[in-house]
């Protein structure tokens, strides 16, 4: 099945969230190509301004805490 993928070089990000988006949603990966990456980019950047923009999305994380982090002793290998 040939279609093109990624000739630009530089939508490398687009094609994994994409191909991880159709994954997801049991869609052929061959919906994804360079003839509808453009549509992919701006849709993942609207998608981002919106949750940046959501009230409920913005106020979790004002109450996000992180956890605490744990050590471990280092280990000399050799």
């Amino acid at each position: 099945m040939p279609y093109l993928l990624n000739k630009s070089s530089s939508d490398c990000g687009v094609y994994a969230l994409k191909h991880i988006e159709c994954h997801l949603l049991g869609l052929d990966f061959s919906l994804v190509n360079d003839n509808n990456i453009r549509e992919g980019r701006q849709k993942i950047a609207y998608d981002l301004w919106e949750a940046a923009n959501d009230p409920e999305l913005i106020l979790r994380m004002a109450q996000y805490t992180p956890p605490k982090t744990i050590t471990n002793p280092l280990v000399e290998l050799d």
